[in-house]
């Protein structure tokens, strides 16, 4: 886990990959190991993280502040990731800028049994905090846009009959203005045409204050 110096509010040492220290735990816990980064600047803070891998496929990530090695982020779980020790490629992934305040959030994707099981989980910075929080409402089975200029996210979930379009947008300073629920259903009589139910919410300070049912063709 690691950065490159061109990626806003991140920063590391030059250098393809992270200086990491892989490490054997006791010899009760030989089927786990340590990996330490070398301290990085996240969001103004001096921060380093921890990895405890086990022969079981499952990770533990911790991500710390440096001085205090207080803990800004826990994670652990099955998750999808083969680019945990590239510098670039982990922060550009990983690290984004998901509710569009200027600051950096965590996404990591958690494999489920099927496509629709996986899940993108969202964790959002408090700068008051200092801390990263989880966000039900914008986690996900995948992200389908991060549009910067116009402040949106877009995620979507898939269902046995069609899938679930989810669209945030937001205030310049990270908080959810409204966003919008488009469920389609397939609803399809023949192979020949994709004929979808849709329905439509539109939703404020978590109430809904319009909904709308409509077809399509596809």
């Amino acid at each position: 886990m690691s950065c490159r110096n061109t990626v806003e509010n991140v920063s590391l040492k030059k250098g393809g990959k992270d200086e990491v220290s892989v490490k054997e735990l006791s010899q009760a816990q030989r089927d786990t190991s340590l990996k330490i980064s070398a301290p990085f600047s996240l969001n103004n803070i001096k921060c380093n993280w921890k990895q405890i891998d086990s022969v079981s496929g499952a990770t533990t990530i911790e991500l710390r502040d440096y001085k205090t090695q207080r803990i800004l982020l826990s994670y652990s779980d099955y998750f999808k990731s083969g680019n945990d020790f590239n510098s670039e490629d982990y922060f550009n992934v990983h690290f984004q800028d998901l509710n569009f305040d200027g600051l950096k959030d965590f996404l990591i994707t958690s494999n489920g049994s099927t496509a629709m099981t996986d899940m993108v989980n969202i964790y959002l910075f408090n700068e008051k905090t200092k801390s990263f929080e989880f966000s039900e409402d914008l986690s996900d089975n995948a992200i389908e846009e991060i549009d910067k200029g116009n402040r949106i996210l877009s995620t979507t979930s898939s269902t046995l009959d069609g899938e679930t379009i989810k669209k945030h947008y937001f205030n310049k300073n990270g908080t959810i203005k409204y966003s919008e629920i488009i469920t389609k259903s397939d609803v399809s009589e023949n192979d020949s045409v994709a004929h979808y139910k849709n329905s439509y919410e539109k939703i404020v300070n978590g109430k809904v204050v319009m909904t709308k049912e409509y077809t399509t063709i596809e």
